[in-house]
């Protein structure tokens, strides 16, 4: 997302930090000043609940994944809760590629270099 808006991609930076850096290049985070629905209340609402589903999906991957934490068999999850992880990183990254695709989103009106704060 952010290669695609020519904007910098920092390595180090930590999952809740791509978050917010994805979703201010296009317009879409909570805090960003923009006109019409994008910028209702109710939409802004969505966007942060939209930005905690996809952070407290990378905070289940960490506790319950295999990417990180200590070695062997995790336990304690079942299927409902990988439908849940699988549909919040679903609606999220779908909000996403829509939002990088409609012509009349509000990051058509920014320049890279200059993000919605």
């Amino acid at each position: 997302m952010l290669d695609t808006r020519g904007l910098p991609v920092d390595d180090r930076a930590d999952f809740p930090a791509l978050v917010k850096a994805a979703q201010q290049a296009l317009g879409l985070h909570p805090s960003a000043h923009v006109a019409g629905p994008d910028g209702h209340n109710a939409v802004k609402q969505i966007l942060g609940a939209a930005s905690s589903m996809a952070n407290a999906v990378g905070e289940l991957r960490n506790r319950y994944g295999t990417g990180h934490g200590p070695v062997g068999a995790r336990a304690g999850l079942g299927a409902r809760h990988a439908h849940l992880a699988v549909n919040a990183a679903t609606t999220w990254c779908q909000l996403m590629l829509d939002t990088l695709a409609d012509e009349k989103a509000p990051w058509r009106n920014q320049t890279p270099e200059t993000p919605s704060a």
